[in-house]
């Protein structure tokens, strides 16, 4: 086996080809080449098991990341993570829409063990469509915009949410702003289990609010109106589409974070951005799917007192840093117009993304050369580890201190 300690690897990733992915998103913004005749989405820098990436040795060979630490958990997490997790406690993608996604929740810790507990028990298999939990982790995730970007995501306030709605369309749900989250908990059971010809009315009702709000003076009323357009015309008859009426609304610059934790009801709608997130595939959808909708778990797994929140980089040394309350994840970025060198203690697992420029990366045995487009992991047994070059690095890592048991 080569050797596995103290070493940075190159990555080589997989890129998934969604629908609802963007055909210039990776190249514009991410240096990552991409195909002229389909769509790229999503390319996934981690273990997890559905699209590991491989670390390429220097004799030319590679091994699947998941496979490698599994091998040499110590060498590669260091002492601290493998103690503490067990695994890569983090999944990083560069993500890329040019239309909007499902609609979803993630679950707790204590939800997804339970969910997946009883799945197990139900004999539903890991690979079925109707399968809502494939593990019993919690995925807290932190989006970073790397072009302009927009999402859903958490509950606009009752009243905003009763005005947006109109009379007409909070009649048909029987929405109360008095009664906010017993009527969001109506509202959603009566759009996603519509009978065709209820999903017939609701969509022209909602196209006449939707027009009505995009002649609005009021800019807040006049996007929801525009988003909800765009979701029916991607989504025709999906009772999902409403949700610009009861979402608010984020429009992120380049730069700007998006902190979505457990039970947070979000949709990304277009963009591009990194993403970083706790390792799980726990998704349960609510709309603008073709997917699985488990409706009542959808309920279950909705957290109404958890709210997104949008994060400032602060600079720390060299650093840019967008910090959230996860355990398992935190993201950095390096920037340097001209050539420029950075130092830092290691202290578990990293995986170094290069949007622009080209750098070189020396850690405790060895050193490679991170281009553009392109990722390197960092072994956690590594203790020190810099980089040097111009362009813009980010810094995939576990917030762990170095003498934390």
């Amino acid at each position: 086996m080569a050797v596995l300690e103290k070493h940075c690897f190159v990555m080589k990733n997989t890129t998934r080809h969604n629908a609802w992915g963007s055909y210039d998103g990776f190249r514009n913004y991410a240096h990552i080449p991409q195909a002229q005749d389909k769509p790229s989405a999503e390319y996934w820098m981690g273990d997890h098991p559905n699209d590991p990436s491989h670390i390429l040795f220097s004799d030319g060979t590679s091994m699947p990341l998941d496979q490698a630490i599994r091998a040499a958990p110590q060498a590669l997490l260091g002492e601290a993570v493998s103690r503490q997790f067990g695994d890569l406690p983090f999944l990083f993608k560069v993500l890329s829409a040019s239309m909007p996604l499902s609609i979803q929740v993630h679950p707790d810790k204590a939800k997804a063990k339970a969910g997946f507990e009883r799945e197990e028990a139900s004999g539903i298999g890991l690979t079925a469509p109707e399968r809502n939990y494939k593990d019993k982790n919690h995925k807290p995730e932190l989006a970073v915009a790397l072009s302009d970007f927009r999402a859903l995501c958490g509950f606009r306030t009752a009243q905003e949410t009763a005005r947006l709605l109109g009379p007409k369309l909070a009649g048909f749900f029987a929405f109360s702003a008095a009664d906010f989250q017993e009527s969001m908990i109506r509202l959603l059971k009566k759009a996603l289990r519509l009978h065709d010809h209820e999903k017939h009315q609701l969509e022209a009702m909602a196209l006449r609010q939707a027009q009505a709000l995009r002649q609005s003076s009021n800019r807040t009323d006049r996007l929801a109106g525009e988003a909800v357009l765009e979701c029916y015309r991607h989504y025709p008859h999906d009772g999902g589409a409403v949700s610009p009426l009861f979402l608010n609304l984020f429009e992120l610059k380049p730069g700007q974070g998006l902190y979505v934790p457990a039970g947070v009801m979000h949709a990304y709608l277009s963009g591009t951005i990194l993403e970083i997130m706790a390792t799980s595939d726990n998704v349960i959808r609510g709309g603008l799917t073709q997917k699985h909708i488990d409706v009542d778990d959808l309920i279950a797994v909705i957290d109404f007192s958890a709210q997104p929140v949008l994060i400032q980089p602060v600079t720390e040394g060299a650093w840019k840093n967008w910090i959230t309350e996860a355990h398992e994840f935190r993201l950095m970025e390096f920037s340097a117009v001209q050539q420029r060198r950075t130092s830092w203690d290691v202290t578990g697992p990293e995986i170094l993304f290069c949007s622009q420029g080209n750098f070189q990366i020396e850690c405790s045995a060895g050193s490679v050369s991170l281009a553009e487009g392109t990722s390197v992991f960092i072994a956690g047994s590594c203790e020190s580890c810099s980089l040097a070059g111009a362009g813009v690095a980010y810094r995939a890592m576990v917030p762990i201190q170095k003498d934390q048991p």
